[in-house]
């Protein structure tokens, strides 16, 4: 690259995560806030726990302790909660990339007639609607909520990443500039900029670190 171009994240990264993007101008913006629920109410044991999110994971386990937590069965989706989930001890029944995915690998067993879904306030409809159809009872349990921090950007840049569909609503907020390349964690977050934005790219894989692949990727055969 004979110039560095410029990129924008959507959320703070790690030094390490940094470092992948060394041949490129970064500045980091949150346009969005986790708030953990603190009044969540369970009775165990919980026969089918469900998981789509690393927040998920936090909110539950930001109010109760590895041992206050009965799990039979646990689903969840992509490596990080899963990651997340073990070093708590609790032992994964499936794990899949998907909230539609996930659903279909609940469909399989037969045995499962209710489920607690732990999730956050603008929780994907995919996964509950799917579970309702086939008479599967779906307890929402709102762990987290997530809350807009709209930003006006001045300044251009050639790439954004985002890393949720929530980070992609909260940009469009107060910005009309669409000229970037928006890099997106997944297909729900890409599903959400691909309304807006011309040039939408996803990463092979549902992590930060692949995010910042397709950067480099895009830019070095660009």
């Amino acid at each position: 690259m004979n110039s560095k171009k410029k990129i924008l994240s959507t959320k703070k990264l790690s030094g390490t995560q940094k470092e992948f993007l060394n041949n490129f101008i970064v500045e980091e913006i949150e346009f969005i806030e986790i708030a953990f629920n603190n009044s969540i109410k369970l009775e165990n044991p919980i026969k089918t726990a469900v998981f789509t999110s690393k927040n998920a994971v936090s909110g539950i386990f930001n109010q109760f302790s590895s041992a206050e937590l009965q799990f039979e069965n646990v689903y969840c989706v992509g490596d990080k909660t899963a990651k997340l989930l073990e070093d708590k001890n609790v032992k994964i029944t499936v794990k899949a990339n998907s909230a539609q995915e996930l659903a279909d690998e609940i469909l399989l067993n037969k045995n499962i007639e209710e489920v607690y879904f732990f999730c956050g306030n603008l929780r994907r409809d995919e996964l509950p609607e799917i579970l309702a159809e086939n008479n599967i009872k779906v307890n929402e349990v709102e762990v987290y909520s997530t809350n807009f921090k709209p930003v006006k950007i001045k300044n251009t840049y050639d790439g954004i990443l985002f890393f949720s569909p929530s980070s992609v609503k909260s940009y469009l907020l107060k910005n009309t500039d669409t000229q970037s390349i928006a890099f997106c964690i997944g297909n729900t977050t890409a599903s959400e900029a691909v309304n807006d934005f011309e040039n939408v790219f996803v990463a092979d894989e549902p992590t930060v670190e692949n995010v910042i692949k397709s950067v480099n990727q895009y830019f070095d055969y660009e």
